[in-house]
């Protein structure tokens, strides 16, 4: 197993400063996505970067302690967390084209919100009332975000003009859907299996989308908002290729990074500075395509933020 010369005199310090980079690495992916989803359909882009990934996750694997790592405990968990996997990265990879950079991660991060009420519901834990209040403030941090028009009314046509902020909420959902299956289903499963078969589950459904809609025939003049889902697939170029070949990478390393925080010091410490993600996407997006967050919406992230924050530290101080 890899280990860190550095752990035992500081693992706090390593954990963050590996939630950091993992938060950093990824960034990376969602500006090459933004970049490239102008010329290919979604499902591709996921496709493509889930095969470029499967080396340096096998290698990882390898390092980590060998294929028997790879065993599986509960098959039907692992179907159902590689779906809900698929449909959550898809969705964000939607939001990222769809609207600015720092919005999309921002929305994305109101999965600990969800990951609570689930967590309420499905798992009986228990709310107080400053947990509910954090809950709230978080929730209305998303319709400020979303704006009041789109948030309150939600016909047919604001959604069709702007149903990114509802992508990358969805996106959020579903991975606080499967963060919620994994406490209850996941506990005995090793963490290279639960990096490892979501891969193949997006290459079997990247694959089924492409043999179904890959060559663009639902992509019509009446569906251009939804281009980004239903246009052909592309032979990417060799400039194209590389980025696609970063994907991969980046899938790769940021997962490792991420992983390695939260087993070597404690979620409550590593966990509030997966939002290091959220300044560094305002950097990106300002310097890419000189995306600047509204007034409202700067109002939208804090609240976000601070009830995310405030409900992952009340779950690990009460377990």
């Amino acid at each position: 197993m890899l280990k860190f010369k550095f752990l035992t005199q500081n693992p706090s310090l390593t954990g963050i400063i590996l939630i950091i980079s993992g938060g950093f690495i990824f960034s990376i992916q969602d500006v090459i996505i933004k970049y490239i989803s102008g010329s290919y359909p979604v499902h591709e882009i996921v496709f493509l970067r889930s095969l470029f990934a499967i080396l340096p996750i096998y290698a990882i694997v390898r390092m980590e302690g060998g294929l028997h790592l790879l065993r599986m405990h509960n098959m039907k968990y692992h179907i159902i967390r590689g779906v809900l996997m698929f449909f959550s990265y898809t969705a964000y990879y939607l939001a990222i084209a769809a609207i600015p950079l720092s919005l999309a991660v921002t929305l994305f991060f109101c999965c600990p919100l969800f990951i609570t009420v689930l967590s309420v519901i499905f798992l009986k834990e228990k709310m107080d009332a400053k947990g509910w209040a954090a809950l709230f403030s978080g929730f209305v941090g998303v319709l400020v975000i979303m704006g009041p028009d789109l948030a309150v009314t939600g016909h047919a046509g604001l959604f069709a003009n702007h149903y990114g902020p509802f992508l990358a909420v969805l996106s959020g959902f579903f991975y606080a859907v499967n963060a919620v299956c994994t406490r209850k289903f996941g506990i005995h499963e090793s963490g290279s299996s639960l990096v490892f078969y979501p891969i193949l589950t997006y290459l079997l459904f990247g694959g089924l989308l492409w043999m179904t809609m890959g060559d663009g025939r639902f992509a019509t003049d009446e569906n251009q908002n939804m281009d980004f889902l239903l246009r052909a697939w592309t032979l990417p170029g060799n400039r194209d290729l590389f980025l696609f070949l970063i994907l991969g990478f980046v899938a790769a390393g940021g997962t490792y990074c991420l992983s390695q925080a939260y087993r070597i010091t404690n979620a409550s410490v590593a966990a509030p500075f997966e939002y290091f993600a959220i300044p560094i996407s305002v950097i990106w997006g300002y310097l890419f395509w000189e995306e600047v967050p509204k007034g409202t919406q700067i109002i939208g992230i804090l609240m976000i933020v601070a009830g995310g924050i405030y409900v992952l530290n009340r779950k690990q101080n009460q377990s």
